[in-house]
């Protein structure tokens, strides 16, 4: 009995098929559903000690970004309608905020947190830099000790929801805050490039 194997394919084919897959650009969907499985797997693999650690690594590399971009150019957009620095910077302490109080109330009380809008809004005059750093230092702290004495396992039933992301538990939660760290790190060096400032690269948001 003669036994079919497969066609051999031209290399100038599969090296057609290489370029299709690497020009394919990945949709919103796609990404969510990614990200979500990410979140899924690794809170639960990870301890809540490498967990926090991935975070503190996030948020190093943001800082880091942040810190490229001078006073002088802090509130300045790269064209109409877009976000500076500043906003960025205190759209991720305002997040850091709720994250800080709705894990907080998981794990030391066992209250279920509001659903979570992650929305953006200008940085007012007032606000300043130094402000702001001072207080998402606060919050991560206050939110690593928490996270540190609390049982591992505790609470993991209750869950409050991301507008894409959906229900997610503490866990969850705390390793989304290392993922949405990155995003705005990212941002925030796209910003100075942007304004021509030049800085150092940030990681991927499942990098590790």
């Amino acid at each position: 009995m003669q036994v079919y194997g497969e066609l051999p394919l031209s290399i100038d084919f599969m090296e057609r098929i290489k370029q299709l897959t690497e020009e394919r650009t990945e949709s919103r969907a796609e990404e969510v559903a990614r990200i979500r499985s990410y979140l899924a797997s690794q809170s639960m693999r990870r301890t809540p000690a490498q967990l926090v650690e991935t975070l503190q690594e996030a948020q190093q590399q943001f800082l880091t970004a942040v810190a490229t971009v001078p006073d002088a150019l802090l509130r300045t957009t790269p064209r109409e309608g877009e976000w500076s620095a500043i906003d960025v910077l205190l759209h991720v302490r305002t997040i850091a905020a709720i994250d800080e109080s709705a894990i907080t109330a998981v794990l030391e009380r066992g209250e279920k947190p509001p659903d979570i809008e992650d929305a953006i809004v200008p940085a007012p005059l007032e606000t300043t830099r130094t402000e702001l750093l001072a207080d998402l230092e606060r919050l991560r702290k206050q939110l690593i000790a928490v996270v540190l004495q609390a049982d591992p396992e505790t609470h993991l039933n209750i869950t409050w929801s991301h507008r894409e992301f959906g229900p997610m538990n503490w866990r969850e939660w705390l390793l989304f805050a290392r993922v949405h760290t990155l995003d705005h790190a990212r941002q925030v060096q796209a910003i100075a490039a942007a304004l021509g400032i030049q800085g150092n690269g940030v990681g991927h948001e499942t990098g590790h």
